[in-house]
């Protein structure tokens, strides 16, 4: 879209304003918007151009923007007729989901005054176009309405439900996962015995919700692993109900190579992909990942290769930095910072324009930003530079202060140079701004540890164990705890924790399977 709907409208208004009466207008603006809707671009033809000396004139350019003009001016000037004609919103959910206009969408439906109980489906609609436009608390507020609406309690709307888990799903937190979950429950209930494909999706949004409940840090270590295997069991439903789904197989491949079923995970990432005709993204970095957990380095880094060309720009920042990653495992860290340097130039250039897009954008940037330098430190310290990796940790400090990343991987540029005080200063301020942050955890552990005396190593071993609560699969975290029972006389304990980092270095991956999104 060229330009922001609100300024079409405007603009549209006051050309109506003085012309003839807006109200013989809307038939013809309604039925004009309609057409336009499905119009092919090759059979479409522009307004003329505006007179030189006219001011403020707005010329869409293509017949989805007229579209939208119609149907939005429709809405403005006459909501009450508008809302009875459900054709017409219908058209204009179509046009302004194609635009990506969600929150437009979600604001003209709620002009228009439909309610729950004569427009159900509309009123839905405008939970979705909310839940699309990353409003997910407003969105679960009108699903409820719905929900609490429905006459047959028994039968509830199973797609409410589901918008439901995905509201919960998206807001993130212990308490909305947990809301997430019970949807997902009755949804589940809900579609027994019913179609293999809706089984197929309530059983999905069950097992992603309880997949993504596995990983928060904060539960306790065996409520997380009995909603992985949960999470597992209710994936592997829905694949029985529908094996070619492509969502489906992608989350039950995640899950599994987050317990460390490799082979599995590599057997479903493949059948996601043969499904998806290899236009999956996610799938592709994942295929990349258990490649590189099952040191298969060389097939890993063919796989992100094919991956680059496939994927959109919503996925090539991921597909870099795991490339990168791949590169420094094969000792080859200079073809990592390559890949990594390509990946900066379009971040830098991105957030250069980002002040036109509005705050959110600009922050979400520099975030982008903020999180490649780290990775460009995390690769100079790979081919032991130093001074170039304190370059970087500054450089992502600036913008981003407060995140623990920055202030943790300062803290590995200072226990790389020696500088164990400043070290542990920096991991401890990276644990002040998130108490659950594992890799300072265990770094602390390891340099109380190195330092030998009785109370280091009680305080060393406090934190080994409360970052592997946090991720039980850090192997160097198992390894120092096992030198540490060693160095406590315990030998029992020590040979255990060593066995475990043993079993879970030859299978851990050059990124963490934590860093790919469940999907909903």
């Amino acid at each position: 879209m060229s330009s922001s709907p609100e300024l079409w409208l405007k603009v549209l208004e006051a050309q109506l304003r003085k012309g003839s009466s807006s109200t013989e207008h809307q038939p013809h603006l309604g039925r004009l918007g309609a057409l336009l809707t499905y119009c092919p671009p090759r059979q479409y033809t522009a307004p003329p151009p505006p007179e030189p000396s006219t001011d403020s004139v707005y010329v869409p350019c293509n017949p989805l923007e007229e579209a939208v003009l119609c149907l939005l001016l429709c809405t403005r000037t006459h909501s009450k007729e508008f809302a009875s004609e459900r054709e017409l919103c219908w058209h204009l959910c179509m046009t302004l989901g194609l635009a990506k206009q969600h929150e437009r969408l979600a604001k003209a439906l709620a002009e228009t005054g439909i309610n729950e109980k004569q427009q159900p489906l509309e009123y839905r609609a405008q939970a979705q176009a909310l839940l699309a436009a990353g409003q997910a608390a407003r969105a679960s507020l009108c699903l409820k309405v719905l929900l609490e609406g429905n006459l047959d309690q028994q039968k509830p709307d199973v797609l409410v439900l589901l918008f439901l888990v995905k509201s919960g799903f998206a807001t993130g937190t212990v308490a909305s996962l947990q809301a997430a979950l019970g949807h997902a429950r009755q949804a589940v209930a809900a579609v027994r015995d019913k179609s293999p494909i809706g089984q197929g999706r309530s059983n999905m949004a069950l097992g992603v919700v309880l997949g993504q409940l596995a990983s928060v840090p904060g539960l306790p270590q065996k409520d997380r692993a009995d909603y992985h295997d949960e999470a597992l069991l209710a994936l592997q439903q829905a694949v029985a109900c529908d094996p070619a789904d492509v969502y489906i197989l992608y989350n039950l491949a995640l899950v599994q190579a987050e317990g460390r079923h490799l082979p599995a995970a590599e057997t479903n990432c493949r059948a996601a992909l043969k499904a998806s005709g290899g236009c999956h993204p996610p799938s592709w970095a994942l295929l990349a990942l258990v490649l590189s957990a099952r040191q298969h380095i060389p097939a890993a880094l063919a796989v992100a290769a094919a991956a680059l060309e496939e994927a959109g720009p919503a996925y090539e920042g991921l597909l870099l930095k795991i490339k990168a990653r791949l590169h420094v495992a094969d000792d080859e860290a200079a073809a990592g910072l390559q890949s990594l340097a390509h990946l900066m130039a379009r971040v830098q250039r991105a957030a250069a324009h980002a002040h036109r897009q509005g705050d959110d954008r600009l922050q979400t940037l520099r975030s982008h930003e903020s999180d490649l330098w780290l990775e460009l430190a995390r690769t100079f310290l790979a081919l032991q530079q130093t001074g170039d990796a304190r370059y970087c940790v500054l450089q992502a400090k600036s913008r981003a202060p407060g995140s623990p990343a920055t202030h943790h991987m300062e803290g590995r540029v200072c226990q790389e140079e020696g500088n164990l005080e400043a070290a542990i200063e920096c991991y401890e301020m990276a644990l002040s701004i998130d108490v659950h942050y594992a890799k300072s955890s265990l770094l602390l552990g390891v340099l109380y540890r190195q330092r030998g005396g009785p109370h280091d190593l009680t305080l060393g071993q406090g934190f080994l164990s409360d970052g592997l609560s946090y991720e039980p699969h850090r192997h160097v975290g198992w390894y120092n705890l096992g030198l540490l029972h060693k160095a406590q006389h315990r030998p029992e304990e020590a040979e255990r924790c060593l066995r475990t980092a043993v079993g879970l270095s030859v299978t851990a991956p050059v990124m963490s399977f934590s860093k790919l999104p469940l999907l909903l």
